[in-house]
């Protein structure tokens, strides 16, 4: 080997070492930079697992949220739900307690129709109310120079009937006495009777003197109640005395008449009412009864 050939021999091995020094540097670096990677991709997955921890954490706060907001409104639709049913019994217990009143307001109105007809029962009434003290004979009792035949009278209402709700309501109408006979007749007591008994209440221009009425009231006036132990007794049967205020006398064709009473009604214990005039002339012992009657259905 010539010189030449050994020198460039010697070069060659000086660069195969250089580039196996290049090599081994160029692989320290390589695995260097392998570990820098596994590095920063382990701390690259280190803050994905923390901003998973975190979005995780929102959701479970959302979970939580949602939960207690389920929860409230389940308590809500539970108190609601219970609220209802307490006033499902409260509206029940009322229509109950409702029935229950209509049942006794029944009750009683059968325990006073059973009363009224008990009491017709045991009221022996007549024919015609007896004036009190009852009406002396025509001998004793009759106008000097009259007999019987002179005497002659009609009494007849005139009234209409006016209806409320439920069927209450009264009648407004009048009593007119026509004197038909050839003699005078004076101071008429008009008996009103009713049917029931119960139903005996008449409202108008009537004084009662129990009253103590004033005497522009005693002026206005043309008729009063008779009020006595006797009148209340006859109350008692269902009957109404009025009689002139003053001293009142009917000649031949004369009239006289009690206007403008209100006689109320409730349909509660009787389905009807009836209402009949008798006339008493005691001075003249005679006596009539009206040519018509009140009579109202309901």
């Amino acid at each position: 080997m010539n010189a030449q050939e050994k020198l460039s021999y010697e070069r060659l091995i000086s660069r195969t070492e250089y580039y196996k020094e290049k090599a081994l540097d160029l692989e320290k670096k390589l695995l260097f930079a392998e570990e820098q990677i596994e590095k920063l991709e382990n701390d690259l997955n280190t803050n994905g697992n923390i901003k998973t921890l975190e979005l995780k954490e929102k959701e479970l706060a959302q979970l939580k949220t949602d939960l207690e907001d389920l929860q409230y409104k389940l308590r809500l639709s539970q108190a609601d739900e219970l609220e209802k049913r307490i006033k499902g019994y409260e509206d029940l217990l009322g229509k109950i307690q409702i029935e229950l009143n209509e049942k006794d307001q029944q009750i009683d109105l059968y325990q006073q129709r059973v009363k009224s007809m008990e009491k017709r029962m045991s009221i022996n009434r007549m024919l015609e109310p007896s004036f009190e003290g009852s009406m002396q004979t025509a001998g004793d009792n009759t106008a000097a120079g009259a007999v019987k035949e002179d005497f002659r009278c009609t009494g007849y209402f005139d009234y209409s009937v006016i209806f409320t709700e439920e069927k209450n309501g009264f009648i407004r109408g009048s009593f007119t006495l026509e004197n038909t006979g050839v003699q005078p007749l004076s101071n008429p007591h008009i008996c009103f009777r009713f049917l029931p008994a119960e139903a005996a209440a008449m409202k108008g221009k009537i004084l009662s003197m129990i009253s103590n009425p004033s005497a522009e009231e005693i002026g206005q006036s043309q008729w009063m109640y008779m009020d006595n132990d006797w009148a209340a007794e006859a109350k008692d049967r269902g009957e109404l005395w009025v009689c002139p205020l003053k001293e009142t006398v009917l000649l031949q064709g004369a009239r006289i008449s009690l206007n403008d009473f209100q006689i109320p009604f409730k349909k509660q214990i009787d389905n009807h009412i009836t209402v009949e005039a008798f006339v008493y002339f005691h001075k003249e012992n005679y006596k009539i009864r009206a040519a018509n009657h009140i009579a109202v259905n309901f």
